[in-house]
């Protein structure tokens, strides 16, 4: 007998930063396809999105499917599920359009850690997370914007890792893959962000995570 099960699931979670114009934005088009499902429509899909801001916790939207049994399953009911799985996750990403963009003070760690670990608990074949961000944490206590801790994140990453993980920890990321996407808009921008996108690579692939760092998702 055939049950349905989350070892059939791909997992999509998008962290989008609001703190800083002239970021890139998730696009349907790009976060469709990671699941597969006009191949393999018989797989679940979960999506998670939510916003990175000037604070640490942010609203959650989602949308699911389940997964079925192919031979006990119509097929035609089965291609209007995951036409509105997929409706769904645009309609979110439309709506996330709406958000007002900028804010004084960008809160990037706590956000990340608490998605990634709660994507650690997961049992989803597959899971993603991309993070549509310049990764520039600006907080009361933390300010990657600071010359000094720039510099520490190149020259001695441990410090700042210290830091952020006191405040909170990381599980075991094996099998998550992770991409940072920004598409820097000057010379100085660019020169921060391979700083910082660098040490995030480090302290995620020590983690057990895959990462990857680029403009766009294609």
């Amino acid at each position: 007998m055939y049950f349905s099960n989350s070892n059939q699931t791909i997992e999509v979670s998008v962290l989008r930063d609001v703190t800083e114009l002239h970021l890139s934005q998730p696009m349907a088009n790009e976060i469709l396809p990671l699941y597969g499902l006009d191949i393999q429509k018989w797989s679940g899909g979960d999506f998670h999105f939510a916003n990175i801001s000037d604070v640490s916790y942010n609203q959650t939207k989602e949308a699911h499917l389940t997964t079925a049994n192919q031979w006990l399953s119509n097929e035609y009911d089965r291609t209007k599920q995951v036409k509105l799985f997929y409706s769904s996750i645009t309609q979110i990403l439309t709506d996330a359009q709406k958000d007002t963009i900028g804010r004084w003070h960008s809160s990037i760690y706590v956000p990340l850690a608490n998605e990634l670990n709660r994507l650690s608990q997961s049992t989803s074949k597959r899971r993603i997370l991309l993070v549509y961000s310049d990764l520039m944490e600006n907080d009361l206590s933390l300010s990657f914007y600071n010359k000094r801790t720039l510099s520490l994140l190149a020259s001695n990453p441990g410090v700042v890792r210290k830091q952020l993980e006191s405040i909170a920890s990381l599980n075991n990321l094996s099998g998550i893959e992770i991409h940072l996407l920004y598409q820097p808009p000057n010379a100085e921008s660019d020169m921060q962000f391979k700083i910082v996108s660098g040490f995030y690579k480090q302290l995620l692939e020590s983690k057990g995570a895959t990462v990857s760092i680029s403009a766009n998702l294609q």
